[in-house]
This record gives structure tokens, sequence and C-alpha cells, in this order.
């Protein structure tokens, strides 16, 4: 046990309770395969001045608080846990959010299970574009490193790339059989790479539409992928083909596989097995991090797939992973908790959770740089300001 952290949650409104002049928080800490611990933190404002006192339940430390955040400390198990509300709400959709996708400008990008594939501004929450094409709901929509284009990936088989400005659809690439799970972009975008339920990973030419090849096929449905790059360089001949020549694919699959590609050489490097489907996956630090839907959180060592670490806090499936400034990632659950971890070994005792959704899966993450966004199932993105984030980690 004592090498296991609790799980440690608070109200979704806590924010808002903490204001009041008499409020009362729940807190709930669980150990995986145990009974939860349910406490209350109780508030209080100061009439004299308007500052809030907090008082904390026996098994928990107050350390410190701000307008957007909470830090206690869990005493039975030393752990650290800051509580981040989000900066704003948007409310653009009106049914269950499936994919967001932010610039480095207030562009944001959205899909939700309405059909909805939205270009709007984080800013001031305008619909700009509201891109029609598809013929089921977009699983994935990613904007191309200029920040003007986009592409999207269907519940139809197709992926179709957009005009951010316009909302001109001049490329649609054809030829899954299934859904389309994930896209990747490999460089500025002449060439993605898309998986999908069909089991095959397809490098696409964007130019002129047409699949270049199969980088993989024929292991079942592929949920996710991610692409990093890698000493071993290859010269590629086709000229339509550009920047893959030194780099690696990494797709997880429904039956569990990790699998790794050299996708210039076509040549499948290796693969792992790992005891659950894996839902997401991100490649930071020669490091493969996996999230599957038992709840593990797997590091693989990129070179040759051996596990390196395996974090079982909670069984709750992973839905979402994003990579913010390393050594920070970002996780998100079905049950709604959005957790943020790190990769070094003296951040092992510290977890931030960006609160706000009320159980209600988090089924993507964007990071900009500045912002994160998370995709919820609640119908909302929330907006969190990194800035509040990475101090909690000194």
């Amino acid at each position: 046990m004592s090498n296991i952290m609790p799980v440690v949650t608070i109200q979704c409104d806590w924010l808002d309770v903490m204001r009041l002049p008499k409020g009362e928080i729940w807190i709930s800490s669980k150990y995986i395969g145990h009974n939860g611990t349910h406490d209350s933190i109780k508030t209080l404002v100061n009439k004299s001045d308007g500052k809030i006192q907090i008082k904390c339940p026996e098994n928990y430390q107050y350390v410190s608080h701000s307008n957007l955040s909470l830090v206690v400390k869990h005493l039975s198990s030393s752990l650290k846990v800051a509580f981040v509300a989000p900066t704003k709400t948007h409310m653009i959709h009106k049914k269950a959010i499936l994919s967001i996708s932010s610039g480095e400008n207030a562009l944001a990008a959205s899909s939700c299970e309405e059909d909805k594939l939205l270009v709007w501004d984080t800013r001031t929450d305008e619909i700009l574009l509201d891109l029609k094409g598809h013929g089921g709901p977009v699983y994935r929509c990613r904007f191309f490193p200029s920040n003007i284009v986009l592409i999207s990936a269907d519940a139809d088989g197709s992926c179709r790339i957009w005009s951010a400005e316009t909302g001109i659809n001049p490329v649609t690439l054809i030829g899954h059989k299934m859904s389309v799970s994930d896209i990747t972009i490999i460089d500025k975008g002449r060439n993605v790479i898309s998986v999908s339920k069909d089991g095959s990973a397809k490098l696409w030419d964007v130019g002129e539409s047409k699949c270049i090849d199969n980088v993989l096929e024929g292991h079942g449905p592929i949920n996710c992928s991610s692409i990093v790059t890698t000493a071993d360089e290859v010269t590629v001949e086709n000229d339509r083909e550009i920047g893959t020549g030194n780099k690696l694919l990494v797709v997880g699959c429904e039956s569990g596989l990790i699998i790794c590609a050299h996708i210039a050489k076509r040549a499948e490097i290796y693969q792992k097995q790992l005891d659950s489907a894996v839902n997401a996956c991100i490649i930071m630090e020669k490091i493969i991090i996996a999230g599957c839907s038992n709840g593990k959180i797997v590091y693989l060592n990129l070179d040759d797939g051996s596990i390196m670490k395996e974090i079982h806090e909670s069984a709750n499936p992973i839905l979402s992973l994003a990579v913010l400034s390393p050594p920070f990632f970002v996780v998100g659950r079905q049950d709604g908790t959005c957790t943020v971890l790190s990769m070094q070994e003296s951040h092992n005792m510290i977890r931030v959770q960006l609160t706000g959704s009320d159980c209600d899966g988090i089924r993507d993450i964007s990071f900009n740089g500045k912002w994160i966004l998370t995709a919820c199932r609640d119908k909302n993105i929330r907006k969190y300001d990194y800035n509040q984030i990475g101090v909690h980690f000194k």
C-alpha cells in the first residue's frame, strides 16, 4: 500500500462553495481496490476583511489557496494534491464533446456527438465556422502547425482537410473501411497518418488526396497513435513523402498491443502486449506513456518497448493523454478526473487535479503552451491556465 498513492477528489463546484459565508465541500480519498473515505472541508468568510478561512478534516492538512486553487496534504500518504479550477468554461456545443484542438492563437476547433465540427474563438466564444461534410461523429480534430488548416477524422472512415479561415474543404482522404480513431501530422503537414478501427495505419499525401501506403495493418482495431523523431534516418526516394525518413509511429490497440514502426521503412520494430486496451498514447523524453482501459498508466522504453514503470492508482479507464511542458503530462479518465503528473521522481508525491467535471469523462485534451482545454462528456470545454499548474510542482 505504501507505494500506491490514493486518488483524492473534491466536489466539482468547490470554488463556488468556498466563497460562501459557511461552505461545506466534500473531499474523498480512495486507494485502488479499497473503499473510499469521505470527509468535508469547511470554510468561513471573515466579515471583517472578507478573507476565507479553511478548516480541513483530520486526515488532511491545509497548505494554501488562491483565487483558482486549493492545496491540501493527505496526511496518511503524504500526497500533496492541488485542486485547480478552470479559468473559463466554454459552452459551445449542445451535446457531449468528442475532440478539442487549440492553436497558438485564440482559435479552437471542437467536435461533439451532435455531429458538429466547429471553429471558434476562445476569447469570445464566437462560433466562426460550422464545418459540414462528414457523415457522422468527428472523433478527432487537429490543427496543422500553421494554425490555419485543420484535419478531422470521422466515423464514416474519412479524414477531411479544412481551411480554418474560410471553411473550405479542399481535400478528403478516403480509404479506411471503418471509423478513424486518431490522426497525427508529420512535420508541417505535407503528410499525415490516420489510424482506424479497421486495423490499419495509413500514410497520406495531403496535396494529392492519396494514400501512399499502409504503415501498419492486420492488428485489429487501433485506438490511438503518436509520432516521434528517431536517430535511425533513411533516405526516402518518393518526393511526395516528406519528413518520414526519421520518424517512428507508435500505436495503441484495442487488443492491448503497443506497436512501434519506422514510417519510411514500413517496418515494425517491436510489439508489446499490455493487459488491457490502450486508449491513448503519448511520447515524451524517449518514453512511451500508454493509458489503458484498466486504469493503468504504463511507461515503456521507446527503444525496445520494455516496461519501465506502471502507475495503477485508479481502475477507471483512461480516455485521453496530453503532453504539457516536459516533464508534465495530463491524464483524462472516464470518471471525470483530470490529473497532471510529472515524470520526475522528485514529484512522485504531488498531483494536480483539474476540476470541474462531475463524473463525466474527459475524452480529449489540448495544450497550446499557455492554456489546457479539456473536452468533456458533459458538453463543456474547460480552460485551465498552465501557470496555475506548474507552480505546484516547485
